[in-house]
């Protein structure tokens, strides 16, 4: 990827998008799927999201893919959650809903009259409440981090066309991102920004080769896990599968764990090596992807502060979302320096292969 104009065009982040009319996305559903009731939009980064309330009380989830975005990728994203539900069948993750003809993907161009591909899927509405509405205890962010590493496997055994797609957010385009670091206003900001992409792909020219990579969910955030304390598996839901590609499978648990990362707490790493723990439990990374993975965390909150902050300014009506997810990472990058990460490839390598993991 030559530029980061080419990396945000394939990824469909490059157009500014109108939201759908509701009437119009209502009538679609009842064409395709036979059902009516009323529709509450739900921020996204991309498409039109809708909570359905049927006229028969029934809560279902409503998304039209946006119009830049494939109908094969979106395909990619339901052929993946239908192999979870086979493969792993405890995990929680959302039951596609059939149309009249048995179909779970509908373009909708014509009916809404676009001119471009809108696929149109229902899938079931998850009970609970999003992990980053809730202040979990260690062991429930180590059973979270455990299911994490059980998609993993599962998504290990996934394949389809278009699975090696090119996503903004795949951690493989840091360096890619050297072009938004001169947009930077703030000096010490900039020259930070810039040493995290050095140390990245020192890091990724150090131990990347060896790196396993299968298709992996690609944001597993606080915003995409559902939990319900008063439940004794807690863990309730995962949801929002835009993100699933082919990548190194240590990007996937670094996008996770930057998610954790407290910049104004004693142990800004606290919740993360919480979170690995239930994680290494499961499924114990190797060692190369250890020796990167503090790296690649601290690129993720890179990557999100440069992107949520170029995708405000490129999309205003979906500003708000954008910038709400990435309202510390400056922070981040400005306490967890590179000279600090080899203390916390110790602590990763003691919770890697530790066989005493705390659940409290």
């Amino acid at each position: 990827m030559r530029s980061f104009d080419e990396l945000v065009h394939a990824s469909g982040l490059a157009e500014a998008t109108t939201p759908l009319d509701d009437l119009a996305v209502l009538a679609a559903v009842q064409q395709c799927y036979g059902l009516g009731g009323d529709l509450r939009r739900i921020a996204t980064e991309k498409d039109d999201t809708f909570e359905l309330r049927t006229d028969t009380a029934q809560r279902l989830l409503v998304k039209i893919s946006g119009p830049a975005e494939s109908p094969e990728v979106v395909n990619l994203q339901t052929e993946a959650i239908l192999h979870v539900s086979g493969t792993a069948p405890s995990l929680p993750v959302p039951t596609l809903t059939a149309g009249s003809d048995g179909r779970y993907e509908y373009d909708i161009a014509s009916m809404i009259g676009d001119h471009t591909s809108r696929i149109l899927r229902i899938m079931a509405f998850l009970d609970g409440v999003p992990l980053a509405s809730h202040d979990p205890t260690p062991g429930q962010l180590a059973v979270v981090g455990s299911a994490h590493a059980q998609l993993a496997s599962a998504l290990s055994s996934f394949t389809h066309a278009e699975q090696r797609r090119v996503l903004a957010w795949d951690l493989r385009y840091i360096p890619v991102l050297r072009e938004l670091v001169c947009r930077v206003d703030e000096p010490g900001r900039r020259a930070r920004a810039a040493a995290v992409i050095d140390a990245f792909e020192a890091a990724i020219s150090k131990h990347g080769i060896a790196l396993k990579h299968h298709v992996v969910h690609g944001d597993f955030s606080p915003h995409n896990v559902l939990v319900d304390p008063t439940r004794p598996g807690y863990l309730t839901g995962v949801i929002d599968f835009g993100d699933v590609n082919d990548t190194p499978e240590v990007f996937d648990v670094a996008i996770a764990l930057s998610n954790q990362l407290d910049p104004y707490a004693d142990d800004p790493w606290a919740g993360a090596m919480n979170m690995f723990t239930g994680y290494a439990r499961t499924r114990p990374l190797d060692h190369d992807e250890i020796l990167l993975l503090p790296t690649a965390v601290v690129a993720r909150s890179l990557q999100r502060a440069l992107i949520a902050h170029w995708r405000a300014s490129h999309d205003p009506i979906r500003a708000e979302y954008v910038l709400s997810h990435a309202r510390n990472d400056w922070a981040v990058i400005e306490r967890l320096r590179p000279a600090t990460w080899h203390t916390v490839i110790e602590r990763v390598v003691a919770v890697n292969s530790s066989d005493e993991i705390g659940m409290s």
